[in-house]
């Protein structure tokens, strides 16, 4: 039976387009790079930043970081500012965690950052722990940062479901022998979770919701 919840944060529990794309273009244009523009960023959420800038961007590793130092500095400064919270989430989560179910974060973002997120949107309560990725990019592709949060948080994979929008969430799932929910409203889309074998794609958090609280019964 299912006990063990892992959602993704950016483009599962919160739309942070906004905020994302706001950083992004910031540091980019701090660089001397030319940004994309504001929609085509939705492709590079969910991915390390690292790779952003070096591969798609073309900066060494010392450029690179330097980028996302600038990222980080321009994200905290918006906070909430272009971020909210998906329809039906606050109560999904109050709903999961009534049934018994534990609930924790997997994000490619920092820890510090992730949990600051979900404290202003009044989230972090509902959470029995955050992995995500770490300061110095080590740490910093899906498997690995779901690694962590079973290590650090003692889950057995074959009570864990790992709910996401993107490739990477279904496929660093799959590693660990995790089965996956995609959500289609996210940055990923439906076919990219088909083709990723998401046990299944929804299309709300209400779904989501629906989904676990079957595993329950079973």
């Amino acid at each position: 039976m299912i006990r063990n919840l892992l959602f993704d944060l950016d483009g599962t529990l919160v739309d942070s387009s906004g905020t994302i794309s706001a950083a992004l273009i910031h540091a980019l244009e701090r660089a001397g790079s030319e940004p994309p523009d504001a929609g085509a960023v939705r492709a590079f959420i969910g991915r390390p930043l690292l790779e952003i800038f070096s591969e798609d961007f073309g900066m060494d590793e010392h450029s690179a970081r330097r980028a996302i130092d600038d990222y980080r500095a321009q994200y905290a400064r918006l906070g909430r500012e272009g971020s909210r919270v998906y329809a039906h989430v606050e109560e999904g989560l109050a709903a999961l965690a009534d049934a018994g179910f534990r609930l924790y974060v997997a994000t490619v973002k920092p820890e510090n950052i992730a949990d600051r997120v979900l404290r202003d949107f009044g989230l972090r309560s509902r959470f029995s722990g955050i992995a995500g990725s770490s300061l110095d990019s080590q740490r910093r592709h899906k498997a690995d940062i779901i690694a962590h949060a079973l290590e650090v948080n003692a889950l057995a994979p074959h009570r864990s479901l790992m709910i996401g929008d993107r490739a990477e969430d279904v496929n660093g799932a799959r590693q660990h022998g995790i089965d996956a929910i995609g959500v289609a409203y996210g940055f990923g889309g439906r076919a990219e979770l088909d083709a990723a074998g998401a046990r299944q794609v929804v299309d709300g958090f209400d779904e989501v919701t629906a989904l676990a609280l079957s595993e329950c019964s079973r």
